[in-house]
């Protein structure tokens, strides 16, 4: 006869004391926690919440330069253009010269891409409900703010650092 599996320990057994005071590592391990579970929604097909992320942004701001996409998301230009160049061979978009700049590519989505986004918009909004379920609606809109004015710290910290170098 096989013995029932023991309990598993919660969070608070797991977690040191020190962890829990520690906000980066809390932010990367909800971070972390919120990007598996919705890189599970994708259908295998290679593609992720990064790359739904991207065609959002583009979806409102068609246009975009890589630069632009690189700067709004908070990731590094090789992995936009990786991103990019992916999305662009499954045809989710297309790259075209800009109006404003000769010397930069405008990316706008296909009709493939839209669909494509279109087809994820409520399984995320199901899956970002359950991540926030935790909360109160009150709770989740103050931890909303609180998020945007870190963000815009970083991006003004980017911005003084990078006109100082």
């Amino acid at each position: 006869m096989s013995q029932a599996p023991s309990p598993r320990p919660s969070l608070d057994e797991l977690l040191p004391p020190e962890f829990k005071g520690n906000l980066g590592l809390l932010l990367a391990r909800a971070r972390m926690g919120l990007a598996e579970e919705m890189d599970a929604l994708f259908d295998d097909d290679g593609l992720g919440i990064r790359h739904f992320a991207v065609l959002s942004l583009i979806h409102r701001r068609g246009g975009l330069r890589q630069t632009d996409i690189a700067a709004v998301m908070g990731i590094d230009r090789t992995t936009t253009m990786k991103v990019v160049d992916e999305l662009e061979a499954r045809g989710l978009l297309q790259r075209s010269r800009s109006s404003e700049d000769r010397r930069a590519n405008a990316i706008d989505l296909t009709d493939a891409g839209r669909a494509w986004r279109e087809r994820y918009v409520p399984p995320i909004a199901e899956q970002e409900q359950r991540f926030l379920s935790p909360l109160s609606p009150g709770e989740r809109t103050l931890l909303q703010e609180l998020l945007m004015r870190l963000v815009a710290g970083v991006h003004q910290r980017r911005n003084t650092d990078s006109h100082e170098s």
